[in-house]
């Protein structure tokens, strides 16, 4: 009996063991299975747009995407893009563009965070120079290894060419930023503004051989540009660029450079910053800033750049403010006589290339000119790419060269080129060899035959110049 009570007494507990991995089980795999259907549902939610950091004294609303055509602009926000499908993330980053980057749900966290790390760029930009502080700002550049763009007043430019010089010389771009700063004269018409935009271009291509196509308005475009400027700017080939972090250190006299550095590196996260400050007189304290501000981008992981064609434009939307200023438009036939023409001289150009033997190397379009049928080039440039030396000689204004063994001297005051040939004989040829600026430019052909290299070849093609010699 007793043995009997045993044994029913174990059957009870394995049946009771048996039902409880019995429910176990079961529990386990509805769990798994919501987990499962949880994860599968938010892998196909559309990530939610990070928001758009914009530092400036404008709210981000004021910003718009280059207009695409010249149709009347909208004054309204910048459009924000919807995901198309959940198949798909969009993230809200700050591009000159304005405009979303798009990337595939099925790239990896860990990639995405390796890209958007690796394209950080901060553009520096200094508006209202060049003046006393533009040295000491190139200084600073120089030893950092930094570019930056400088938007140059002509005013200033005519004052200070050795300064303009410099800034083209050392790699760094220049932009327009008109002639004279005159709010009242640059915005109260568009053909006012034209005249300060020319006038500039005028001062700067005489100093470094190549007109600016970059512009900056005064003051920024909001509450100043409205569609007519815009249009026409973009009509006759320029690039209009406001900023997209404003370092704050022309918003009153004397803004120490702690607060300076402090608003110029307040959003380290965006993936392109197009930083203002200014180079102008009575910007001590941006200088003393600038060191630190490179070094904190630096540490964040940014490279810098220069803004050339490759950098979509930012802008500030048009304000109602500026559409109500009721300025007369320009007439056609004025459009016609100054718009049009101009925007040949920014047309795509073919690059010119120079086989020298086993050598080649490219002038892009802009660093060479063709004057009465020949190739007029910078002559550091070329002779230094093909692997010469030159030096100026300032006592007899002058540049020698030193290449594949030959001397030669280039003298702007008397236009010859002059060959040191054995036994101390000189040989002379008159040449084209002129001044611009700072720079020497010399005829190509001249310089070829002079060094022994007369061309064998001189072809044009669809994309290309090219001069071949021995």
């Amino acid at each position: 009996m007793k043995g009997n009570k045993s044994a029913h007494s174990r059957r009870k507990l394995k049946s009771g063991l048996l039902v409880m991995v019995v429910i176990f089980i079961v529990m386990l795999g509805w769990s798994i299975g919501e987990n499962l259907n949880s994860w599968e549902l938010r892998s196909l939610q559309p990530a939610s747009a990070e928001s758009v950091s914009v530092k400036n004294k404008l709210t981000a609303a004021a910003m718009q995407d280059f207009p695409t055509d010249p149709e009347p602009l909208a004054s309204a926000s910048p459009e924000v893009h919807s995901p198309s499908s959940a198949a798909l993330t969009v993230t809200q980053i700050p591009q000159a563009s304005g405009v979303e980057k798009i990337s595939k749900a099925s790239t990896t966290s860990s990639a995405i965070t390796a890209a958007k790390k690796s394209e950080k760029t901060v553009y520096i930009t200094f508006d209202d120079g060049p003046s006393e502080n533009t040295f000491n700002v190139l200084e600073i550049l120089h030893q950092e290894g930094v570019k930056a763009t400088f938007f140059v007043l002509g005013n200033q430019a005519k004052s200070h060419p050795e300064l303009i010089d410099s800034i083209w010389e050392q790699g760094h771009a220049i932009g327009n930023h008109t002639y004279n700063h005159n709010y009242h004269d640059l915005y109260s018409g568009f053909t006012e503004f034209w005249s300060q935009i020319k006038q500039t271009e005028r001062i700067v291509q005489g100093i470094t051989g190549v007109r600016p196509q970059l512009i900056r308005a005064p003051g920024g475009t909001y509450d100043h540009f409205d569609n007519t400027y815009f249009n026409l700017l973009k009509q006759a080939g320029y690039r209009v660029m406001d900023w997209t972090v404003d370092s704050g250190d022309s918003k009153r006299k004397g803004v120490p450079a702690s607060e300076i550095l402090k608003e110029s590196t307040m959003d380290m996260k965006s993936s392109q910053v197009i930083l203002l400050l200014h180079d102008g007189g009575g910007h001590q304290e941006s200088v003393k800033a600038l060191p630190e501000i490179i070094a904190r981008y630096k540490a964040a992981g940014y490279n810098f750049g220069v803004l050339d064609e490759t950098v979509e434009p930012v802008q500030f939307r048009v304000s109602s403010k500026a559409t109500n200023l009721g300025r007369v438009k320009p007439s056609e036939a004025w459009i016609a006589s100054n718009i049009t023409p101009n925007a040949e001289l920014f047309a795509p150009g073919k690059p010119l290339v120079l086989e020298i033997g086993k050598l080649e190397t490219k002038l892009k379009p802009g660093e060479y000119s063709v004057r009465d049928g020949q190739y007029m080039v910078p002559l550091r440039a070329v002779i230094e790419r093909l692997g010469g030396q030159v030096s100026w000689d300032v006592n007899s204004r002058s540049g020698e060269i030193d290449w594949n063994g030959k001397e030669i001297i280039a003298d702007v005051v008397n236009k010859q080129l002059i060959v040191n040939l054995p036994d101390n004989v000189k040989k002379t040829i008159d040449a084209r060899v002129e001044m611009i600026g700072g720079s020497i430019w010399v005829s190509l052909r001249d310089l070829l035959e002079t060094s022994g290299h007369p061309p064998l070849n001189i072809s044009v093609t669809e994309v290309e110049r090219r001069v071949k010699t021995f």
